[in-house]
């Protein structure tokens, strides 16, 4: 690095180490200095007419569609493409995988088996807060020699209210439920606690 550099990265506070005193170096930062001070005591501000002359010869810049914008942010040589989509096509794979490992993760669930006697039934729903009150859902097998149609849900803890459908039109509360509750349909709806 020349001498005329090193005293510009020295007024420019780049480089910290100053020269010899009394070398010629230092007589010559010493000007420079003397010279830079005088400067900044005598700076006066510009006109005030003189920003808007500045603009006035700028271009105008066109208004751009939505499509001329993000054509303009779409890169010219795409080579990133392939891996953006592979990364984009792995992250949504991973998220509805990882979503339905969520849902079939078991939670605080318990086997209950559902009994009804119903020796002269086609056929007996479960229907409840469980499932939405939706017939043909959860169908019990039935009936057996004693006329009884039994299923084995899994539920989740908490507090459940159902009734059986029997042959899709006749709603039957659980003789065998320990609390029974009305339903506003003029029927009551068995609970169970689990």
């Amino acid at each position: 690095m020349n001498r005329r550099d090193r005293l510009h990265r020295i007024l420019d506070g780049q480089d910290e180490a100053r020269p010899a005193p009394h070398s010629p170096a230092a007589a010559q930062l010493e000007a420079y200095e003397e010279a830079l001070s005088q400067l900044a005591s005598s700076a006066e501000p510009a006109p005030a007419v003189l920003l808007p002359r500045i603009l006035a010869t700028l271009p105008r810049a066109p208004d751009a569609s939505l499509r001329d914008r993000l054509h303009r942010m779409w890169p010219a040589r795409p080579q990133w493409l392939a891996p953006a989509l592979a990364g984009a096509l792995i992250a949504l794979v991973l998220s509805v995988g990882f979503g339905s490992w969520l849902r079939a993760t078991p939670t605080d669930s318990v086997a209950v088996t559902f009994e009804v006697h119903a020796p002269n039934a086609r056929q007996v729903d479960l229907v409840g807060s469980f499932n939405g009150w939706q017939p043909g859902q959860i169908v019990l097998r039935g009936p057996d020699a004693t006329g009884h149609w039994t299923a084995t849900v899994q539920l989740p803890t908490g507090r459940h209210e159902y009734l059986f459908l029997v042959d899709g039109r006749d709603w039957v509360t659980d003789p065998q439920a320990a609390i029974h509750r009305p339903d506003g349909f003029g029927r009551e709806n068995a609970l169970i606690e689990l």
